[in-house]
């Protein structure tokens, strides 16, 4: 992602405007003081909030700019790598940070270890929001007894596929027969053989995805809460990871990563048949392949459903404005203003409550065959389990990534690459400590 930097400009006094132009008129506002008697007056309270790309909230801010003029609310953009770094070492070396940061989900357990350089939003009044949000995206959010940020978006899963390609392997192409068809990730490798013998076609984009959506299917990934890294003791790790080995041992893999031209090209020309989709990866598609609108059919994925990504926004200590930063986060994350963040660019609301409002019950998306995309997004976020990711959780994913790819390209034998990620996990986990 490119990284950038914002800012929304705070509003001038409009009395000092007034006088000023009063002068320029010859008219009054004659100083009633000398000027040794003047004091400058105080300026508005200044906010910094530092946000990833794509998070939807710059415009609501600059609303709700406009309806405090008493703030000087600064955005600052940086990538979603970034920005925890950033975010790390402002606290670590206690220069300057943001009152308002956005944290992703997956390094939301990082953070947790350091609760000392949180304000704890239950101090200001958050117990009585839980029941705006997701039960299982409520309880991400916090670790003892702290509330650590409230929930903006969520990244329930689903799968879209090209049903022209399974008619054409003599499949059933309809959403609800598909869910069927592909009920357990078993009878989704047979459904992907069968495509790949009577098409020619692969079934799944890379195996990255696959590996990721599977493992997210439970409760707990590489590491448990105590803190023990769990990249060999944890079953399904080594489940997500045979099954993705399985696929490419079928050919079912395009090898080919999203957001490429090749994904954009392929996507047009059903060189793979489906896509493991989190809701945010919606806009990605139809932007990369906007002319394969039509082509494309939704259902729920296979299992049980799965998240990845969303955040939350959270109040670090050296943040000088505590209350004005809750009411503003409170606001921001608010269902009304998470449905308008959904409207206008699709991230899918950790409120519950906006599910049944005709925005989401009713939406037919025409990319997808008149889907009803916010139907089967909504039933699949309020399936989701809640997930403890801990401290390196990311940094320990692009590790078994890594060689899981190099597997797929054939670079390294798959048990070879399993015994290097697991050793290189190790090593990365220990470096940490």
């Amino acid at each position: 992602m490119r990284t950038n930097q914002q800012s929304i400009p705070f509003r001038r006094s409009i009395s000092r405007m007034a006088c000023a132009l009063l002068l320029l008129l010859g008219g009054g506002c004659t100083p009633a003081a000398t000027v040794q008697d003047y004091t400058e007056p105080e300026g508005p309270t200044a906010l910094t909030v530092w946000l990833i790309p794509g998070s939807g909230l710059e415009p609501l801010i600059g609303e709700y700019q406009l309806r405090h003029p008493e703030l000087d609310i600064q955005v600052q953009i940086s990538t979603y790598t970034q920005l925890p770094v950033k975010l790390q070492t402002a606290l670590a070396t206690g220069s300057s940070s943001p009152d308002i940061a956005s944290i992703d989900i997956g390094y939301l357990d990082r953070f947790k270890q350091f609760p000392e350089h949180f304000y704890n939003l239950y101090d200001y009044g958050a117990a009585g929001l839980g029941e705006r949000y997701l039960g299982w995206k409520w309880q991400e959010a916090q670790s003892g007894g702290v509330l650590f940020g409230l929930p903006t978006d969520v990244g329930p899963y689903a799968l879209v596929y090209r049903a022209d390609i399974f008619a054409a392997a003599g499949l059933p192409s309809a959403p609800e027969k598909v869910a069927q068809l592909l009920g357990t990730w078993d009878s989704f490798l047979e459904t992907g053989r069968i495509i790949r013998e009577y098409t020619g076609k692969a079934f799944i984009n890379n195996l990255e995805d696959l590996y990721i959506a599977i493992l997210r299917q439970s409760p707990l990934q590489y590491y448990s809460p105590d803190g023990e890294l769990l990249v060999e003791r944890n079953p399904q790790v080594k489940a997500a990871w045979d099954i993705a080995i399985r696929a490419n041992e079928l050919q079912l893999s395009a090898h080919t990563a999203i957001d490429t031209q090749k994904w954009g090209t392929e996507l047009l020309t059903g060189d793979f048949a489906v896509m493991l989709c989190p809701a945010w990866l919606i806009g990605h598609i139809k932007s990369n392949a906007p002319t394969a609108s039509g082509m494309w059919r939704m259902t729920q994925i296979p299992g049980s459903s799965v998240n990845r990504g969303g955040s939350v926004l959270a109040l670090p200590r050296s943040g000088s404005h505590p209350g004005a930063s809750y009411a503003l986060i409170s606001w921001l994350t608010a269902p009304e203003q998470q449905l308008a963040v959904f409207k206008a660019q699709g991230n899918f609301p950790s409120t519950p409550a906006i599910y049944g409002s005709p925005e989401i019950r009713e939406q037919r998306d025409p990319y997808f065959g008149n889907a009803p995309a916010g139907e089967v997004y909504a039933e699949s976020a309020q399936r989701i389990k809640p997930t403890y990711y801990g401290p390196q959780h990311l940094v320990i994913e692009e590790n078994m990534l890594q060689y899981l790819t190099r597997a797929e390209l054939g670079e390294l034998n798959p048990a070879h690459a399993w015994s290097l990620a697991v050793q290189k996990a190790k090593e990365l986990d220990a470096s940490y400590r």
